[in-house]
C-alpha cells in the first residue's frame, strides 16, 4: 500500500510553483492620449464681387477679444485668460500652459500623435491669433494635448472669443462672405490593458455670427459639422486603440442675409480645441487574474486530496 502525500507537504510544493510564476504584478499602467488642433488661416469678409471688405467699408465701433488657455493634472492648473479691445485688430498670443513637462516648443501647431509612444503624465494647451479682419485676413491655432499613465486624470483646452460691433460706411446695402481655410486634428488612443476605467476623448469647436444690433436678427449662424461634431473622438468603456479625425485642409465660405447701410451689426468668432486622458480607478492586470485563478484551483486540488486520504484511511 503506498503511502497517502500529506496535504501540507503539497501546499509548500504548489505555493512554490505559484511564487515562480506569479511574482507581484507591476503598477497598473493605463496609457491614455489624446490631441486636438485646429488651424485657420485666411479668414477673410468678402463683398459679392470677390473683393475683400476693408477699413474704408467698415469703421469698428467697440468689441473685445478674449483668449484663454488652461492644464490640469489631477488638480494641479496652469491657466492665463486675456481680454483686449477689438480696435486694436486681431493678436494675441497667450504662452503656453503646462502641467508635467511641456513637450512642444511655443507656438507648435501640428500634431504630435499617440504613434510617437507618448507616455508620462502631463497636460499642454497653447494658442495664437494674428491678422485683420478687414483686409489682408487673420489666422488662429488652438492645441489642447494630454497623456496619463496609471490612476488619475490630465486635461487642457485652449480657446478665444472674438467679439466685434461695426458699422457700415457703404453707399448701398450689401452681402458679406465669409471665407477662410481650416485644418482640423483630433485623435483620442488608449494602450492595450487599460481597462474599463480609462477615457480618452479630443474635440474642436467653430463657430460665427453676425447679429444686427437694430432688429437683434442674427443675420449669419455657421458652425460647420466638419469643426465640430465630426471633430469629436474617445476611447473609452476598454476598447484600446486609436480614434483619429485627419481630413487635411479645408475651405468654406458662407454668405450672409442682405445687410443694411444703416444698421450696426455684432459679429462674433469662437474657437477652441479640448483633451481629457486619464482612468478613474485602478484595474487588475491580467497576470493578476491569472495567478488569482491559479491560486483557487490548488486549493480545490488540496481539497480533493484531503478528501481522497480519509477515504483511504
Amino acid at each position: 500500500m503506498h503511502p497517502v502525500p500529506r496535504p501540507r507537504a503539497h501546499l509548500a510544493r504548489i505555493t512554490a510553483v505559484l511564487a515562480l510564476g506569479c511574482a507581484p504584478a507591476a503598477q497598473v499602467r493605463a496609457d491614455a492620449f489624446a490631441e486636438a488642433i485646429l488651424s485657420i488661416d485666411n479668414f477673410r469678409l468678402i463683398h459679392p464681387d470677390g473683393t475683400p471688405y476693408g477699413s474704408a467699408d467698415l469703421a469698428l465701433v467697440g468689441g473685445t477679444q478674449a483668449a484663454r488657455a488652461a492644464a490640469d493634472l489631477n488638480g494641479v492648473f496652469a491657466s492665463d485668460a486675456q481680454r483686449y479691445d477689438a480696435r486694436g485688430g486681431l493678436a494675441i498670443d497667450l504662452r503656453q500652459q503646462a502641467v508635467g513637462g511641456a513637450v512642444r516648443q511655443e507656438n507648435v501647431f501640428t500634431p504630435l500623435g499617440a504613434a510617437a509612444g507618448q507616455t508620462g503624465a502631463r497636460a499642454s494647451a497653447d494658442q495664437r491669433i494674428v491678422g485683420k479682419l478687414f483686409g489682408d485676413g487673420a489666422s488662429s491655432q488652438t492645441r489642447a494635448d494630454a497623456a496619463f499613465d496609471g490612476v488619475g486624470a490630465a486635461g487642457a483646452s485652449a480657446g478665444f472669443d472674438a467679439t466685434s460691433q461695426f458699422r457700415f460706411s457703404l453707399g448701398t446695402d450689401d452681402y458679406m462672405t465669409i471665407a477662410f481655410n481650416a485644418t482640423p486634428f483630433s485623435q483620442a488612443a488608449l494602450a492595450p490593458g487599460g481597462g474599463a476605467a480609462a477615457q480618452a476623448s479630443a474635440a474642436l469647436s467653430w463657430s460665427v455670427t453676425i447679429v444686427d444690433l437694430s432688429t437683434g436678427a442674427t443675420v449669419l449662424s455657421f458652425a460647420p459639422e466638419a469643426l465640430n461634431a465630426w471633430s469629436g473622438v474617445s476611447r473609452s468603456a476598454g476598447v484600446d486603440g486609436t480614434m483619429t479625425y485627419d481630413p487635411g485642409q479645408m475651405f468654406f465660405s458662407v454668405t450672409s442675409d442682405l445687410l443694411s447701410m444703416n444698421d450696426s451689426y455684432q459679429l462674433t468668432i469662437s474657437q477652441s480645441s479640448s483633451v481629457f486622458a486619464g482612468q478613474n480607478q485602478a484595474v487588475p492586470e491580467p497576470a493578476t487574474l491569472a495567478c488569482s485563478g491559479a491560486g483557487l484551483l490548488a486549493m480545490a486540488w488540496l481539497a480533493r486530496r484531503r478528501r481522497q486520504a480519509r477515504q483511504g484511511n
